[in-house]
C-alpha cells in the first residue's frame, strides 16, 4: 500500500533520507578536503622531515656508521631502522593507494591480528628478559607498549564482525572500528613517550616488570571498555562497511604524533639510544599507517589491506629492535668477557713474573719468563728485548715461539732497525711511545743472524720507560697479517712496564755486584796488607811486655799494657775483616764438615780464657754456667768459638763501668749458648739491623763506642752455615742484652 505525500510515515522517511544524504554530503566534503590536503601535504611533510633529519644528523650519522663498521659490524646505526621502515612501508602504502581492485580475503584481518599479537608477546618477553638480566629499565616502556597493544589487538580480534556470530551487527561494527582507530592513535603517542625515556639501573627488576605488564594490560582493557561503551554511539562506519569521517582526523593526529616523535629524536631529545632503532622504525611505520587512513574508504579494499599491514609492521620493528638490542648485549658481554680474560691473563703473567723476580737473583730467568709470557699473551712469533747502551743498544734477549734465540749480545746503533725509511727504534726512544708497523729489518746483521727476524709481517716497537727514562725497547713480531690491536698494545705496555723494571733491576744488580766485588777486594787486600805489620807490632809488643828485651819499670808497665791491648784489638778487627770478606764471597774460614761436633762447654771455657786479658784490663767480670754433662752440638769448634768471642767482646764493650757478663750453656733438643750483660742495651729501632754487615748503632744518647759493625754479622752467618741461629732474645736501655746461639743436636 502506497502512502500519500501528506502521510506522516512518508514524511518521516523523507526527513530521514534527507538527513542521511546531508550526513553523507558533509562526510564526503570533509573526507575529500582532508584527502586533498594530506594526499599532497603528508608526503611533502614526510619529505621535509627526511631532509631536515639528514641535515641535522649527517655528520653524526657518518661518524656512527664508521663506528659501527669498526667497533661492531653487526650493529647498524639506529637511524637505519627508520630508513628500513621507509623502504618497506612506502611501497605498501603506494600499493594500497594506487591499486583499484583486490579479492575479498575474509581471513586477512585474523591473520594480521594474530601475527601482531605474537610479535607483541615476544617483544614483551624480550623486554622483560632484558630488564631482568641487565637490571636496567630501558626496555620497560617497550614492555608497556607491547602489553597494552596486545590486549587491544586481542579485543579487536574478538569483536571483529563475522569472527563471532553472536557479536556481528552494526553496534559491534562501530565498536570494532572505534577500537581500531584508537589503537592507531595511541601507538605513535606511546612510542614517542617510550623514545624519550632514559634507561637506568634497577634494584628490583622483577617488581618493575610486573608493574609495566600490569599497567599495559589495564590500559588495554580500559581502551576496550571505552570502545565497547562509546563506539556504538559514534558514526565511524556505515552498515555497508564504508568508513565515515573519523578515520581522517585520527590519521592526521597519528601522523602529527609520529612526526613529533621522529623530530624529537632528530634534535637529540631522546633517551637510551640502544632501544631507539626499533622505536624509530615503529614510528615510521605508524606515520605511514596514519597516511593510509586518509585513503581508507571501506573494508576489503587495497587501502584497507595496506592499513592492516602497516598497523602490523610497527610491532615487527619493535621485535627487530629488541633482537638487535639482545645481540648487541651479547656482543658487549662477549667483549667484556674477552677483556676480563685478557686482564686475567695479564695479571697471571705479571704475577708469575713478580714471583720469579722475588725468587731469582739472576735476572735472565725472569727475562725468559717475561718474553715467553709476551709471546703467549699476544700470540707473537718473536720477541726481542734491547737494552740501551752509550753505543746504541745491545740485544739482551731474543726468542721465538719455538724457543730459539738470536743475536744475543750484539751491539748495534739505534738507527739500525728500520721499516722503509723510518728508523723505528730511534723514533720510539725519542717519542717514548709505541709504534705499530708492518715488517722491519735490522741493518748490520749477517745473513745467518738476520734469519731470526725474517718473515715478520706485523710488529710493535715498545719503548721501556721508567721514571721518564728509556731503559730499553721491546720488539714484538708476528709472521701473519693479523694486525696488533689497541688492546694488544695496552697489554704490551703493561708487560713492558715489568720489562723496564727487570732491566733496571738487572742494571742495579750488576752495579751492586760490581761494587760488592770491589769492596770485597779492597777489604781482602787491606786486611792482608795490614796483617803483616800488625803481626810484627804484636810480636815486639809481646816481647817488651814479657821483658824479653829488658825489664820494664812500673811507670812503663801501664802504657805497655795499653799498647798491647790496642794491638790485640787491631789484630782482631783485621781478622774480622778477613772473615767477613770470605763469608761474603761464599768461602768459610775453614771447610764445613757435616760430621763435625763441638763440646759447647769446652768452647766457652776457651773463649773465656781468650777474653781474660781484656777483661782484666777493663775490670770486667765473666761468669760461666756450664753443666757437668757435656753438651755437644753440630758445628766447627773454631767457628763456634769465633761467635762466642764476638759476643763476649760486645758484652764487655757496650757496658758502662765494670762489665758484668754471664755465659750459660744449656742442652736439650737445641743446644744453646746464652750470653747476657748489664750494659747500655740496644735501641728499639736498631734491633732489626744489628746483624747487618757494617751496621753500627749511631746514637749519642746511648754512648756507643767505635767498632767495625762486623761481629754480629759474622756470628749470624757462621751460625747459619752450621744450621743454627744467633738471636737477640731481649734488650732494653740500661738493662743490658741477652744473645742466644742455638745449634742442632748431632744425629745419633
Amino acid at each position: 500500500m502506497r502512502c500519500c505525500a501528506s502521510c506522516p510515515r512518508r514524511a518521516q522517511g523523507t526527513a530521514d533520507a534527507k538527513r542521511a544524504e546531508f550526513r553523507r554530503s558533509i562526510s564526503a566534503v570533509g573526507y575529500n578536503e582532508a584527502k586533498l590536503v594530506f594526499c599532497y601535504g603528508a608526503p611533502i611533510g614526510l619529505s621535509l622531515y627526511v631532509r631536515a633529519r639528514i641535515w641535522f644528523r649527517f655528520t653524526s650519522g657518518v661518524h656512527r656508521l664508521m663506528q659501527a663498521r669498526t667497533a661492531a659490524r653487526s650493529r647498524p646505526a639506529v637511524w637505519l631502522g627508520s630508513a628500513a621502515a621507509l623502504v618497506i612501508g612506502l611501497p605498501i602504502l603506494l600499493w594500497g593507494v594506487l591499486t583499484k581492485t583486490t579479492p575479498e580475503l575474509q581471513w586477512f584481518v585474523a591473520l594480521c591480528d594474530g601475527v601482531a599479537f605474537v610479535c607483541m608477546v615476544v617483544v614483551a618477553l624480550l623486554g622483560s628478559l632484558d630488564a631482568e638480566l641487565r637490571q636496567n629499565w630501558r626496555s620497560l616502556p617497550i614492555v608497556f607498549v607491547a602489553c597494552s597493544t596486545a590486549v587491544m589487538w586481542a579485543g579487536h580480534f574478538a569483536v571483529f564482525p563475522g569472527d563471532v556470530p553472536a557479536l556481528s551487527g552494526q553496534r559491534f561494527n562501530q565498536a570494532t572500528s572505534t577500537l581500531f582507530l584508537t589503537i592507531n592513535l595511541l601507538m605513535p603517542l606511546m612510542l614517542s613517550v617510550a623514545l624519550l625515556q632514559r634507561g637506568g639501573a634497577l634494584a628490583r627488576p622483577r617488581a618493575f616488570i610486573v608493574g609495566a605488564v600490569t599497567a599495559g594490560v589495564l590500559l588495554g582493557l580500559l581502551v576496550i571498555a571505552v570502545s565497547v561503551a562509546v563506539g556504538p554511539n559514534l558514526q565511524t562506519v556505515s552498515p555497508a562497511g564504508e568508513f565515515l569521517e573519523f578515520d581522517a582526523p585520527v590519521g592526521v593526529a597519528g601522523l602529527i604524533l609520529a612526526l613529533l616523535g621522529l623530530l624529537a629524536y632528530s634534535v637529540g631529545l631522546h633517551g637510551d639510544e640502544r632501544i631507539a632503532g626499533g622505536v624509530l622504525g615503529a614510528l615510521t611505520f605508524t606515520a605511514l599507517n596514519s597516511i593510509s587512513l586518509l585513503y581508507l574508504h571501506a573494508r576489503y579494499t587495497p587501502s584497507w589491506y595496506a592499513d592492516h599491514v602497516l598497523a602490523l609492521l610497527p610491532f615487527a620493528a619493535l621485535l627487530a629492535g629488541q633482537l638487535w638490542l639482545y645481540s648487541a648485549s651479547v656482543l658487549a658481554e662477549r667483549s667484556a668477557a674477552s677483556a676480563v680474560a685478557m686482564a686475567s691473563e695479564r695479571r697471571r703473567i705479571g704475577l708469575d713474573i713478580a714471583k720469579a723476580m722475588a725468587r731469582e737473583t739472576d735476572p735472565m730467568p725472569v727475562v725468559d719468563r717475561l718474553l715467553n709470557g709476551v709471546i703467549d699473551a699476544l700470540t707473537a712469533d718473536r720477541v726481542t728485548m734491547l737494552r740501551l747502551v752509550p753505543e746504541g743498544f745491545v740485544v739482551e734477549h731474543s726468542v721465538d715461539r719455538q724457543g730459539r734465540s738470536a743475536n744475543v749480545g750484539v751491539v748495534l746503533s739505534l738507527d739500525s732497525v728500520v721499516a722503509g725509511k723510518r728508523k723505528v727504534v730511534s723514533e720510539a726512544v725519542e717519542r717514548q711511545r709505541p709504534i705499530v708497523l708492518g715488517s722491519y729489518r735490522v741493518i748490520g746483521l749477517d745473513s745467518d743472524a738476520e734469519e731470526g727476524h725474517a718473515g715478520i709481517l706485523r710488529s710493535v716497537v715498545m719503548p721501556l720507560v721508567r721514571g721518564g727514562t728509556v731503559d730499553g725497547v721491546l720488539i714484538v713480531g708476528r709472521r701473519t697479517h693479523r694486525p696488533f690491536t689497541e688492546a694488544d698494545v695496552d697489554q704490551l705496555a703493561e708487560l713492558g712496564a715489568i720489562a723496564a723494571l727487570v732491566i733496571r733491576n738487572s742494571r742495579l744488580l750488576a752495579d751492586a755486584e760490581s761494587s760488592s766485588r770491589a769492596k770485597s777486594n779492597f777489604i781482602n787486600l787491606a786486611a792482608h796488607e795490614f796483617g803483616t805489620p800488625i803481626a810484627v807490632i804484636r810480636g815486639y809488643v809481646d816481647m817488651i811486655a814479657d821483658e824479653t828485651l829488658g825489664r820494664l819499670t812500673s811507670e812503663q808497665r801501664g802504657p805497655m799494657d795499653a799498647i798491647r791491648a790496642t794491638a790485640a784489638d787491631l789484630a782482631e778487627r783485621v781478622d774480622q775483616l778477613l772473615i767477613a770478606s770470605r763469608l761474603e764471597a761464599g768461602v768459610s774460614p775453614q771447610a764445613v764438615d757435616s760430621d763435625a761436633t763441638a763440646d759447647l762447654g769446652v768452647v766457652v771455657r776457651e773463649a773465656v780464657v781468650r777474653a781474660k786479658d781484656r777483661a782484666a784490663l777493663i775490670g770486667a767480670a765473666i761468669e760461666i754456667n756450664i753443666p757437668a754433662v757435656p753438651v755437644v752440638a753440630e758445628g766447627s769448634a773454631r767457628d763456634i768459638g769465633i761467635i762466642v768471642d764476638n759476643l763476649l767482646n760486645n758484652a764487655m764493650t757496650y757496658s758502662r763501668g765494670p762489665a758484668q757478663v754471664s755465659v750459660k750453656v744449656a742442652g736439650g733438643e737445641s743446644p744453646e749458648i746464652r750470653v747476657s750483660d748489664q750494659g747500655i742495651g740496644i735501641p728499639e729501632a736498631a734491633k732489626e739491623r744489628i746483624f747487618d754487615q757494617f751496621y753500627r748503632v749511631d746514637d749519642v744518647d746511648f754512648g756507643y763506642p767505635a767498632g767495625t759493625g762486623l761481629g754480629l754479622y759474622i756470628g749470624r752467618r757462621l751460625a747459619e752455615r752450621h744450621g743454627g741461629q744467633l738471636l737477640l732474645e731481649r734488650s732494653s736501655p740500661d738493662a743490658g742484652s741477652v744473645f742466644t746461639l742455638r745449634l742442632r743436636r748431632p744425629n745419633a
